[in-house]
């Protein structure tokens, strides 16, 4: 970096790990958590109906969204390797959201329209009202990355978490007024985003003052770490939304209500493992490689202790946990939820290895695996929706993670060095080919 445009000074390396976990691991725990809370006032508010129609109308605007968020890897990534300045990067990421704002609504319109066709006049609006505030939820990403690849990942975090808490406030002032309806409830998620997005701004900009600084250069190379990401983000994002997607355009809105918060509950678990990743992303990327996969063995074993444990008492418990906290009227989520569970396990050990794929500079890695899982959900989607429904779709998730799972664990063996022993019990591992390009 410029001495003219510097990082914030290093803390010492066993302490800023253990407080980038810390943050991280409360972050993400409050993110998801807020995320199962506000999962549960909105159904209890809406019913299994009302449900189904918000999951119609945030499902495929937000598709849009991550279809078109290239950069936002590549901006930690690259901050992390101080290849350019924060004002260097700030500047081009703000010319690059404008330009993915205009596409995002542009699209986001047209998709609309198709997909809440059979849906009321009023979910039909306030659709396009949620595509038109769309592109502030995927703006407010920038800032945080600026702060992951410092990595400051306590401003990181407080940017994460800020979204997901004021769209909870807005959902209890809600209920306290006694002005529940889905047109509410649309209006405090698009609220939460415009906050988060102005509170990320003014951190960068007290923290790290950024200048409008043009390199002709950085756009290119962000483009180029994001597209092989995007690869991944994609076939991962759509890996764990198309089966609502589908079921959006083809089954009531009650089964899809039934179906989100069986997604809701199941996907609860992962909450320390996707902390873990982004940490080991963070910590990796600025570590040689024998370190980065020391780290990636030890984050491993400590998600699938935890998984193991939460995914058992998640299945045991989901009748009673759904019938209490969600409400009589969701006890058909429940066989889906347990359907789903394994599933989640298969996700949140993928997380882990994705982030260390991606520390290791092999960010092709896991669209490999994501490839293979979204060819069986395209299947399995096909055969088994028109005949089952809901459970059909839990069914065919559950049966694409683990094959994504069993293909990245081959790649992290045979591309990374890294074996299942290695994993489940550390130990000396190989060094990395030469990497193929693409990968």
């Amino acid at each position: 970096m410029t001495t003219s445009d510097p990082l914030p000074p290093p803390i010492a390396g066993k302490r800023k790990f253990i407080a980038s976990y810390g943050s991280t691991l409360l972050g993400q725990g409050l993110i998801l958590g807020l995320g199962v809370i506000t999962g549960v006032v909105t159904a209890r508010m809406l019913g299994p109906v009302g449900r189904g129609e918000y999951a119609a109308i945030i499902l495929w605007p937000t598709a849009i969204l991550y279809l078109l968020s290239l950069v936002n890897q590549a901006v930690a990534f690259y901050v992390g390797r101080q290849a350019f300045t924060i004002s260097e990067m700030a500047t081009a990421v703000t010319a690059f959201g404008f330009v993915q704002s205009l596409l995002t609504v542009a699209i986001g319109l047209a998709v609309v329209h198709f997909t809440l066709a059979r849906y009321s006049p009023t979910v039909q609006s306030l659709g396009v009202l949620f595509v038109l505030f769309s592109p502030a939820f995927v703006l407010c990403g920038y800032p945080a990355n600026l702060f992951q690849g410092i990595p400051d990942l306590r401003r990181f975090n407080i940017i994460r978490v800020s979204s997901p808490v004021l769209y909870l406030a807005g959902l209890v002032a809600i209920v306290l007024a006694h002005r529940s309806s889905l047109t509410f409830v649309i209006y405090s998620q698009i609220a939460s985003w415009i906050v988060s997005l102005g509170l990320g701004v003014a951190l960068v900009w007290v923290h790290l003052s950024p200048r409008f600084r043009w390199n002709r250069a950085v756009l290119p190379s962000l483009v180029k770490y994001g597209a092989r990401t995007q690869a991944t983000n994609l076939a991962n994002y759509f890996n764990q939304r198309i089966d609502q997607l589908v079921l959006s355009l083809l089954v009531p809105p009650q089964q899809l209500g039934f179906y989100a918060v069986a997604v809701t509950l199941s996907t609860a678990v992962t909450v320390f493992p996707q902390a873990v990743g982004l940490v080991t992303f963070s910590r990796g990327s600025s570590q040689h490689s024998g370190d980065a996969k020391a780290t990636i063995g030890h984050s491993f074993r400590a998600s699938l202790l935890w998984l193991l444990a939460c995914c058992s008492a998640l299945y045991l418990l989901a009748p009673f946990l759904i019938h209490r906290i969600f409400g009589a009227a969701f006890d058909g989520s429940i066989l889906a939820c347990r359907i789903l569970v394994p599933g989640a396990l298969m996700i949140g050990l993928n997380q882990v290895l994705y982030g260390g794929s991606n520390a290791l500079g092999r960010p092709g890695l896991p669209s490999c695996a994501e490839g293979a899982s979204m060819a069986v959900t395209a299947g399995g989607l096909y055969l088994l929706v028109p005949r089952y429904g809901y459970i059909g779709a839990a069914i065919v998730s559950t049966a694409a993670y683990t094959v994504s799972f069993l293909v990245m664990l081959v790649l992290t063996h045979r591309l990374l060095g890294i074996s299942l022993r290695n994993l489940l019990f550390g130990g000396t591992t190989r060094a990395i080919p030469a990497t193929p390009r693409g990968l």
